[in-house]
């Protein structure tokens, strides 16, 4: 294993907090992430998306059903096999995370906790090997933080439903053979309806290209006109798809901050062989007080990072095995909130700094450093932006009179 990650595992498992499963798991990701490192640099001087590779690479590791029970063909790994392997694939970039995140926590979270046994045979279990991909569609190009105000609407007709509206910066939406889409109809509410790719009525209106980076990550706007749906997609209940998109978010929010942990150990390696191997004014840049200086902040944007998402996977672990105690739901939410907001601030200070540690040659997505900077911008925005949250952390504290979305 790269030796940042392996001294991160090791003093895990050192201090009693993880066990051997959990070694496993990570060893399972360092694989993964040294099969598709390649095929990721290629992709970024190409301006190609290869999500195809990443996901065959994926697949043959098992990991696309990382939170899946084995009885529905997934790993069944625990929160802490869970952050590892976000963390390792983040050293490789946040295009593989990003990609990953949708499929394996936007998606297959909310199908194991809403779904019913017919819809998990029928989704879950071929997400979980990998056979296919499904997109979470809840962003709007008019509702982002808010969405209550969300348009896309559902009719109920003969035999189902007829979904229509448009969707944005759907990650893996190109590929996707099933959506969960986020809709609302005036009687009924907000709901979450399972919609099958259907090319005349579900379209990729636009592949997001001019995006600042994610160049790995596929990016749609997708047009929904009159999709249909039979009523035994209905996922959850009428009028409960906030609270299923909730769900997904919550897990996800910590595979983020554990993929931005990966990419500054990444930003933090690079920065040490520069250091030593770099020369000017007739010695290595490491000599000089002011690269020192970057370096030491790097590792303290690491520490705080690492410590904040294996706080989160520890009450993410108590919860998951009792999801009935409201308190620890509560515990495991704040704590895994504050490491979304915590590592991926960490993420992009610990890129800028090796950005401008590297100088020139870290201004490039040639660079790995140059890679990480536009990469980890998103984070900060996607699955639930940090401003939002940091209200969200707030009010949780100051108690719900104080709320300021209702």
């Amino acid at each position: 294993m790269e030796s940042l990650f392996q001294e991160h595992v090791d003093e895990l498992r050192d201090r009693g907090i993880i066990n051997d499963e959990n070694v496993q798991f990570a060893e399972l990701a360092d694989k993964a992430a040294e099969e598709m490192y390649l095929d990721e640099v290629d992709a970024y001087i190409r301006h190609q998306i290869n999500v195809k590779q990443q996901f065959a690479v994926l697949k043959k590791y098992g990991l696309l059903g990382l939170q899946v029970p084995k009885k529905y063909s997934g790993l069944e790994g625990d929160a802490f096999s869970f952050s590892l392997v976000f963390e390792r694939l983040g050293q490789v970039g946040m295009g593989v995370v990003t990609g990953f995140d949708v499929q394996t926590c936007l998606t297959e979270a909310t199908l194991l906790k809403w779904a019913n046994e017919e819809q998990k045979q029928k989704y879950m279990v071929p997400l979980a090997k990998g056979d296919k991909m499904m997109s979470f569609c809840l962003t709007e190009p008019g509702e982002g933080s808010d969405p209550t105000s969300l348009q896309t609407r559902f009719d109920e007709v003969k035999g189902g439903f007829e979904v229509s509206g448009e969707k944005y910066l759907i990650t893996n939406g190109s590929y996707a053979d099933a959506f969960i889409v986020f809709c609302r109809n005036k009687e009924r509410g907000i709901s979450a309806i399972l919609v099958d790719r259907d090319d005349k009525h579900v379209k990729v209106e636009t592949e997001i290209k001019e995006k600042l980076g994610l160049f790995t990550s596929d990016t749609t706007l997708l047009k929904f006109d009159r999709a249909f749906a039979p009523k035994e997609n209905l996922l959850g209940k009428f009028g409960e798809g906030l609270k299923l998109a909730y769900t997904g978010l919550f897990t996800g929010r910590l595979g983020i901050a554990a993929g931005c942990v990966g990419a500054i150990e990444d930003c933090l390696n690079a920065s040490l062989s520069r250091a030593r191997e770099r020369v000017q004014f007739g010695k290595a840049i490491g000599k000089h007080q002011m690269v020192q200086h970057r370096i030491a902040v790097i590792e303290q944007q690491l520490e705080a990072a690492r410590l904040s998402v294996d706080r989160g996977a520890y009450w993410k672990k108590k919860f998951d095995s009792n999801m009935m105690d409201s308190e620890l739901r509560k515990r495991a939410d704040h704590a895994i909130t504050l490491a979304k907001v915590i590592a991926t601030g960490a993420a992009s200070k610990a890129a800028d700094n090796a950005v401008q540690m590297h100088g020139g040659s870290g201004y490039s997505i040639l660079s790995s450093v140059g890679r990480h900077y536009i990469d980890v911008r998103a984070s900060r925005i996607y699955e639930g932006t940090n401003d939002v949250l940091e209200l969200k952390l707030a009010s949780d504290l100051l108690g719900k009179d104080f709320e300021v979305y209702r």
